[in-house]
């Protein structure tokens, strides 16, 4: 089997403390085989934020997110992929749904993760993607784009300057790779704060695995009234991968969109 070829782009940003000036465009083979990935959609059985006490800043309307995601850019999706949940719901787990054991619930999250991240090891995977189930993904970028780093998401907040030059150590969870040396950590970690985005880049963090920033995983600014990416800003060009967050209404549509462009495009 041919090598896998792998890259990291020049706006990538290794750790808080390292200036993305000294990261430069580069390619690397991984060994002889190409790497097990599996693509992670993080979701739940039901949306009860308040239940769950939660006071946003903007409404979050309860909608099927993954059906939204059935029927769009998860028709493009070659690689292995499964949806996580927590526990079932009195029903069997379709065949590309995974129950795992653990409380289904934003403040058992980081449960979630860890438990996620044992069935990925278990079942000899060397990398995950981890996206939420409200983000909007461009596979094939996400492709041509695997990292070499051990832990890759974006920054904090949603200005890019800002987050630049206040970087973190943990990436926002709607987007996240983790190596196998990551997950082999986290999956031994003690338990911390509920956040699962959080508690796994402190955890990263004190085993000396710090965030590399892409910035390509993209993240919207909310509105009081509006949590969804605008249609405005969806539909400018963009190199974007990921963006959080999409409606599922969004997400068929744009997805809709670039398949009639690229039809016409053919003609």
């Amino acid at each position: 089997m041919d090598a896998k070829v792998r890259c990291l782009r020049s706006n990538d940003v290794q750790g808080p403390s390292v200036s993305c000036d000294l990261l430069h465009l580069r390619m690397a083979m991984v060994g002889d085989m190409a790497e097990r990935i599996l693509l992670c959609l993080f979701s739940c059985h039901e949306y009860s934020y308040t239940l769950a006490g939660m006071k946003d800043y903007f409404d979050r309307p309860i909608v099927d997110r993954v059906q939204g995601i059935r029927d769009s850019w998860l028709k493009d999706v070659t690689c292995d992929y499964k949806i996580f949940k927590g526990f079932g719901q009195g029903r069997t787990p379709l065949p590309d749904e995974v129950f795992l054991p653990a409380i289904d619930d934003y403040h058992h999250s980081a449960d979630k993760l860890r438990e996620m991240i044992k069935y990925a090891l278990d079942q000899g995977y060397d990398r995950v993607f981890k996206i939420d189930d409200d983000c909007y993904l461009w596979y094939d970028r996400l492709m041509h784009n695997i990292p070499n780093s051990d832990y890759v998401g974006s920054g904090r907040g949603w200005n890019v300057e800002t987050a630049k030059r206040f970087p973190t150590i943990f990436a926002p969870g709607f987007s996240v790779w983790y190596s196998k040396k990551a997950m082999d950590v986290l999956v031994k970690a003690p338990s911390g704060v509920y956040a699962e985005d959080r508690w796994s880049g402190e955890a990263l963090y004190n085993a000396g695995i710090h965030l590399t920033t892409d910035f390509l995983y993209h993240l919207c600014r909310p509105t009081k009234t509006n949590q969804w990416v605008s249609d405005s800003e969806l539909y400018k060009p963009n190199d974007w991968i990921s963006v959080h967050s999409c409606s599922p209404q969004q997400m068929i549509q744009y997805y809709n969109s670039l398949k009639n462009i690229a039809i016409t495009q053919q003609v």
